[in-house]
């Protein structure tokens, strides 16, 4: 309840800012709070857990309740979030394919050892699609995302909980995947 006061709370604080700004601009704010709510929220939860029970107790977790606190920010904010990418842990993150040309874009800059942009905007309609790259940029996230040995302890617990796993290997700077709002605009 505390968060969702905080969450709520901060979208009011914003709001007059918006009515300055075009339709865009108004849509960037917004879907920053919500992806930034998805991100402290997954993130902290995971945390907690590592810290408090170890890495199988991090990796049960995600696998038990990524989707749901995922799905408790769009409740809460009233903007549909996901998290999605190219490799995919969760068949149900594996992205679109608007979304999969975007990643593949990114990742072409990435190679190019260009700069991600912090976001990208698509309006389609009286739809605004805000995307919002994300980077392995915590040694935390390659506990399970990382070099995994498939014979370890951690290793055989991923390939249980997810067979078709498609999300090891990753290093410091990767491009794991985005993070999708979709706010309703009127145009």
């Amino acid at each position: 309840m505390k968060f969702t006061s905080l969450l709520l709370s901060s979208f009011m604080m914003t709001l007059p800012l918006h009515a300055q700004n075009g339709p865009q601009e108004e849509s960037a704010k917004i879907a920053e709070t919500v992806s930034t709510a998805l991100i402290q929220k997954l993130g902290g939860e995971l945390k907690a857990q590592m810290s408090q029970n170890g890495i199988l107790a991090a990796l049960g977790f995600c696998n038990a309740s990524a989707q749901t606190l995922t799905a408790q920010i769009s409740t809460t904010t009233h903007y549909q979030v996901k998290r999605v990418t190219l490799l995919d842990r969760n068949p149900q993150n594996l992205a679109n394919t608007e979304e999969s040309a975007i990643l593949n874009a990114w990742q072409k800059k990435l190679n190019e050892a260009q700069v991600l942009p912090a976001y990208e905007i698509h309006s389609k309609g009286n739809m605004d699609y805000y995307y919002r790259p994300l980077v392995i940029n915590n040694e935390a996230c390659l506990k399970c995302h990382g070099n995994i040995d498939t014979q370890s302890e951690l290793g055989k617990a991923i390939k249980k909980a997810y067979p078709n796993d498609h999300a090891i290997g990753y290093k410091m700077g990767d491009l794991r995947g985005m993070i999708v709002v979709d706010i309703p605009v009127k145009r």
